[in-house]
């Protein structure tokens, strides 16, 4: 009879429908992991201020007014900043993050073998840490509880679904905190490409 209970028990927790966002990339204010530079780039609303704010990336000649190295689209990484033109040239944008600009932020795109185009693939912002209890909160209420570690006033949260992850890491007494998405896939597979260049370069 037990074992009856629990087959139908186990059998019942199958049936429960997944949160929607159990399998889908996480996205930044709605802006997913994933999503192509193309697509990124014609179709995107700048989450950043001022209004106005477009995507400047490696691969544009206004990249060196924002401090970043040029980079061919053939380039295994693309890296992006949202930015704005003055009287005096290119200058960064500040990302929002939890309604209050940032500090410093980059989106990276990458294609992996059979893809055509790069996909976005890591969010990375810096922001005030006084910020990142209230954009914990905000996030736990989207994706649900994160995983926590404390230790000498550094706190790790990680959310993570099948797809991707979030990293909000904060110091005690620092000014700033982090928080990073991260596409798995390509993190991944950018991880093993990585080693692969170092074991060659180690090889007499």
């Amino acid at each position: 009879m037990k074992i009856a209970l629990r087959r139908v028990a186990v059998i019942a927790m199958m049936l429960v429908p997944l949160p929607a966002h159990a399998d889908k990339p996480y996205a930044f204010r709605g802006l997913p992991l994933g999503v192509t530079l193309d697509d990124f780039r014609s179709h995107e609303h700048a989450r950043a201020l001022p209004a106005g704010s477009v995507a400047v990336c490696t691969t544009d000649p206004e990249a060196n007014s924002l401090g970043m190295e040029l980079s061919g689209a053939d380039s295994v990484s693309i890296a992006c900043k949202w930015a704005h033109r003055t009287e005096e040239g290119w200058r960064p944008s500040q990302a929002v993050v939890d309604c209050a600009p940032s500090y410093d932020h980059v989106l990276r795109f990458a294609a992996m073998p059979g893809e055509s185009e790069p996909r976005l693939y890591r969010m990375s912002f810096v922001f005030d840490a006084r910020l990142a209890s209230d954009f914990a909160d905000a996030l736990a209420s989207k994706y649900g509880a994160s995983r926590l570690k404390r230790e000498h006033g550094y706190t790790r949260r990680v959310w993570e679904n099948a797809a991707s992850s979030i990293t909000l890491e904060a110091n005690e007494g620092a000014a700033s905190a982090r928080v990073i998405y991260r596409l798995k896939d390509h993190e991944a597979w950018l991880a093993r490409l990585t080693e692969q260049w170092r074991a060659a370069a180690d090889t007499p």
